[in-house]
């Protein structure tokens, strides 16, 4: 692609996605997370020179702000504060900074650094959303990121959604990327001269994503799959289709199955559970725990096996608990109730 082509291909692909998918409104304040690599100084430069377009094209008129995290693990790490600020300058973008030692953090929370900074970066980008009145936070995840991600899924041991990959939406954040190759975010920066930061540590093995990247995917492609990528993605597709038809469907049945839910407790009917094939019981359950509980977070497919078994046999007075996350308790013939 040449240089017009390339920016041209880019901003469509990003307009189509955001329009088709419903990313953004008019009025929206956008806290777009940058790294100042490639990918997401793609992404910063692509939505400032898309605003106007927006404006006269689709009437939606969007803000920008910059939200930036220094993990003081690399020494490079400074020299990337100061170009994303300075092009925040450049472009009259808000800029906000922060500066957290990772790794003495992980070890202080015993988590990974990966884990740990991850934590960090999503805290502070929701934490200046809310403090900004914005309404969304722009993360630069591209289509070889949901390959990556659907790769990693599956050697984890994943179900159906696993297999979907990322969303172009997930709560307050969206991913106007994920429909653009890698290779074609590295064309964007260099026909713009954007020259963005190369964290060296992306090439580093260390990780199971980064070897999922730099090692497993290119041996898939010389020897078994030269277009793998694309495949994992037009099975993602596929699949997703089946994924938001089982969403759709245990919605339905989860509204005439819960009977009472407060606070404290959520009252539901085993029937409308055991009736079900066991996909949808699964389902079932592990929409209640979320529903009660707040996130899914520890919770494995053999907690919600232990669970449905505990449905199955309905004995009064018996109950499932995990930690202090939640009990489940059976309180009569076909009434159970998880606080």
């Amino acid at each position: 692609m040449i240089e017009q082509d390339v920016s041209k291909y880019i901003y469509e692909q990003i307009e189509n996605t955001i329009i088709t998918n419903h990313l953004l409104k008019d009025g929206d304040r956008i806290v777009v997370a940058v790294s100042g690599g490639p990918d997401s100084m793609c992404l910063l430069s692509s939505l400032f020179e898309l605003k106007h377009h927006f404006k006269e094209q689709h009437n939606i008129n969007y803000e920008l702000l910059v939200a930036h995290v220094n993990h003081m693990i690399r020494k490079e790490s400074y020299d990337e504060k100061e170009y994303v600020e300075n092009f925040c300058k450049q472009k009259n973008i808000p800029f906000y900074y922060l500066k957290e030692n990772v790794p003495e953090l992980s070890k202080k929370l015993k988590m990974s650094e990966e884990t740990c900074g991850r934590k960090v970066r999503y805290d502070f980008f929701e934490k200046i959303r809310q403090e900004t009145n914005s309404t969304i936070i722009a993360t630069a995840h591209n289509l070889n990121d949901d390959a990556e991600t659907i790769l990693l899924n599956i050697m984890r041991g994943t179900g159906l959604n696993g297999l979907t990959g990322m969303d172009y939406q997930y709560k307050n954040i969206i991913r106007p990327l994920l429909n653009i190759k890698k290779i074609d975010i590295n064309l964007y920066n260099e026909s713009l001269n954007l020259n963005p930061c190369i964290d060296k540590t992306n090439f580093e093995n260390n990780y199971i994503r980064n070897k999922i990247r730099n090692v497993l995917i290119p041996e898939i492609e010389t020897e078994y799959n030269s277009n793998i990528v694309g495949n994992l993605i037009r099975m993602k597709k596929l699949l997703k289709n089946d994924e938001n038809f089982l969403k759709e469907y245990t919605q339905k049945v989860l509204k005439t199955c819960i009977i009472d839910n407060t606070i404290d407790s959520i009252k539901f009917k085993i029937s409308f559970i055991t009736k079900e094939m066991e996909s949808i019981a699964c389902r079932l359950i592990r929409e209640i725990i979320n529903l009660k509980v707040g996130n899914l977070e520890g919770i494995e497919n053999i907690h919600i096996q232990d669970v449905l078994t505990l449905l199955k046999h309905h004995i009064k007075g018996k109950k499932y608990c995990i930690g202090n996350k939640f009990t489940i308790e059976i309180l009569g013939k076909d009434i159970v109730m998880i606080y």
